[in-house]
């Protein structure tokens, strides 16, 4: 049955991740009816992993992918540009020691993809390894979660360094971190340069449109249908990679939450400033306290980034009012961690959503007889979100893979009561949370 689409991608023009990037001609929108084998709609790095893999999997197929807008622009292209390797919500139990050994079988095989992709096709995007600092402010979480953390990576035999907060200062140039584990297997990169290459690096059979929103679907029967302002697509089968977005298809309303945070770029240091921080000329670090903690990383050119304000976003929207609160904070963490800056101030500051599930699972399977939808990053899109793109054109395609049970280890997304029952149970939780770990900011 068709279904008009009641909430879409909204681009305010402030992503400052491609704003630092040189001038890109979208590909055109689509216009007129076109019918084809394959019909994927999102671009971000599930949607352009999924068209990949189906061309490499069925070399004579036709297959169209869809995007709202402009790659780069959406949630794909603004998040903190971390490629994570490994789990880093720890658990003790024996079965979350086994889902985090299969988890990073998924992080390896995703980011093995992606190395080669930017190797292969040349992409500009910053990608380096340079790996993550996961990081405690106060004594207690460093000697709680850290602690468990250590453990976890000792019985998966990752390598990893405990570092004190001499060595951290040492490091990174702030002495705001009680304690931090360092693992060398993260690659930092520039998330909008890294997405625009991946989708113009796509094989020739996948016609890209760009500026495209969907604003009616028919998800069932033999042949699902998309419908764009200015045109329709006929398809023998769908893929849906939306993540957040995916309820405004009617897709996993009651599996997914949409979580909105704020991020932002300072102006590139001073030589002068760049001389008062640590010793290592580009590094990430992401909190061990994730709901009210701060990400942060040295950019290669010099930039410090932040991104801070883990909330519930039902509507997809938020508030002038909202942003102007965030952006102060955003300046404030920063400055509290590098006084020895002095005035730094903010050169760009925007927002994205992201989906995630009660039991941090993924949305991720068949959705009618011949749609597909993977969805649910849980806060990990670059290497969750490639790896849920391949994974699901291999169900939809029919073939089997070892990794789709590990990628399901957790199961999928439970099921999260309607509203408005659900925003009163999820806004106070996040609300305790943020409360609970207010120290770790």
């Amino acid at each position: 049955m068709p279904r008009l689409v009641d909430r879409l991608p909204a681009d305010d023009r402030t992503n400052g991740w491609s704003a630092l990037l040189p001038a890109r001609l979208p590909s055109a929108p689509l216009q007129g009816d076109l019918d084809v084998d394959w019909v994927v709609v999102g671009a971000g790095y599930a949607g352009v992993a999924a068209a990949r893999q189906l061309a490499r999997l069925q070399p004579s197929a036709s297959i169209a992918l869809i995007e709202a807008g402009v790659v780069g622009e959406n949630a794909s292209g603004r998040n903190s540009g971390f490629a994570i390797d490994l789990p880093h919500t720890p658990g003790t139990s024996a079965e979350a020691t086994e889902q985090g050994r299969r988890a990073i079988r998924i992080g390896h095989f995703a980011l093995n993809e992606l190395d080669g992709l930017v190797k292969e096709h040349a992409i500009a995007c910053d990608w380096e390894k340079s790996g993550r600092y996961h990081v405690a402010v106060t004594h207690e979480v460093a000697a709680q979660t850290l602690k468990n953390y250590a453990a976890n990576l000792d019985t998966w035999k990752e390598p990893y360094e405990w570092l004190d907060q001499k060595k951290l200062q040492d490091r990174l140039g702030t002495n705001y971190y009680r304690a931090a584990i360092y693992t060398p297997g993260t690659y930092l990169l520039n998330p909008a340069a890294l997405i625009r290459g991946l989708a113009d690096s796509l094989p020739a059979q996948v016609q890209l449109f760009e500026n495209s929103p969907a604003i009616e679907v028919d998800l069932d029967g033999p042949s699902p249908l998309v419908r764009t302002a200015l045109g329709r697509i006929r398809a023998r089968k769908l893929i849906l990679a939306v993540n957040a977005y995916s309820q405004s298809f009617g897709v996993y309303r009651e599996r997914q939450m949409p979580i909105l945070l704020f991020a932002s770029l300072t102006p590139t240091l001073t030589e002068s400033q760049v001389a008062m921080l640590g010793t290592d000329h580009t590094w990430g670090v992401t909190p061990a306290e994730s709901i009210a903690g701060s990400t942060l990383r040295l950019t290669r050119d010099r930039r410090l980034m932040i991104r801070q304000g883990f909330e519930y976003s039902p509507t997809l929207r938020t508030t002038e009012e909202r942003r102007t609160k965030a952006k102060a904070m955003n300046l404030g963490l920063l400055r509290r961690r590098f006084p020895q800056l002095g005035d730094m101030g903010l050169e760009h500051f925007w927002m994205g959503w992201l989906a995630v599930s009660r039991n941090h699972a993924p949305a991720f399977g068949q959705i009618a007889a011949n749609a597909f939808a993977a969805s649910c990053c849980n806060g990990s899109g670059i290497v969750r979100h490639t790896a849920a793109g391949m994974l699901i054109a291999d169900v939809a395609a029919g073939r089997e893979n070892p990794l789709i049970a590990d990628f399901l280890a957790q199961g999928t997304a439970d099921y999260i009561p309607p509203r408005p029952l659900r925003d009163i149970g999820v806004g106070l939780t996040m609300m305790w949370d943020m409360w609970r770990g207010r120290a770790e900011r």
